[in-house]
């Protein structure tokens, strides 16, 4: 069951957004890990102003492509977080967690809806 409307799932990325925004400051980052979440935090925010939805500015891409990609980075992180970041803590809670919830919010939901 699709629990996520699209018109929801803007308004969680563009909340996404913002809470990898002040992450590095709010959880006293490493200057590396900053800049990584810096970097997540841009890709996500030209990901969501792209796609085509009611969020979006540009919508060059169309919302399941939106969806995959979404699928892959959260995945992505989960993987980081239990190989390239085992030796950094608090890095790899913070991946692992943020992988979980992105994986969540993509599983339910709907990319068929726009």
């Amino acid at each position: 069951m699709k629990l996520i409307s699209p018109k929801l799932h803007g308004i969680i990325d563009y909340m996404l957004i913002i809470f990898l925004f002040l992450s590095p400051v709010a959880f006293n980052m490493t200057k590396d890990t900053s800049s990584q979440v810096y970097t997540i935090a841009v890709l996500q925010m030209v990901l969501t102003v792209i796609t085509n939805y009611s969020y979006g500015m540009f919508r060059a891409i169309p919302l399941k492509l939106h969806g995959v990609i979404e699928l892959l980075l959260s995945v992505g992180m989960v993987v980081a977080a239990f190989t390239i970041l085992k030796y950094d803590e608090r890095a790899k809670g913070y991946y692992a967690g943020l992988g979980i919830f992105w994986f969540i919010v993509v599983v339910f939901s709907d990319y068929d809806k726009n």
